[in-house]
């Protein structure tokens, strides 16, 4: 049987995080939350361990909008940004929930919030699935 071939730039993410979650031990569930976004429900059963996960993947680095300021859209506990993702060597950006407060979004266009890539590309962000661990 032939092997899945992405066709999408979201779709190429969500096979990497896929792959770059099971390298760290982690099953995954991943759904559609809106055209730009996915929710993705990562865990790992053995050590009863589950995190709620807010992605974004892009072709070059982009800012992530947040519709809701309030709520920051909903109940996630981890950012993952994942950029670049159709070069041959992607990068992702982790960023817990508290790590995304009002000094790092911008507000434009109308009241929603935006993460812009400076904010988010910082070196304590790059690669850090050491914050999954909550």
């Amino acid at each position: 049987m032939p092997r899945y071939v992405p066709k999408t730039v979201r779709e190429y993410g969500r096979v990497y995080l896929a792959q770059r979650l099971a390298e760290h031990g982690w099953q995954c569930f991943i759904a559609r939350r809106s055209p730009n976004e996915d929710e993705v429900i990562a865990g790992i059963p053995e050590r009863n361990l589950e995190v709620h996960l807010k992605f974004h993947s892009q072709e070059t680095s982009q800012a992530v909008r947040f519709h809701n300021p309030e709520t920051l859209d909903w109940d996630w506990q981890c950012l993952v940004i994942t950029t670049h993702v159709l070069d041959d060597t992607p990068v992702t950006y982790l960023l817990a929930r508290a790590d995304v407060h009002d000094d790092r979004l911008d507000d434009e266009f109308g009241g929603a919030l935006w993460l812009q890539p400076e904010a988010f590309s910082e070196a304590g962000f790059r690669e850090a699935w050491h914050k999954l661990n909550v």
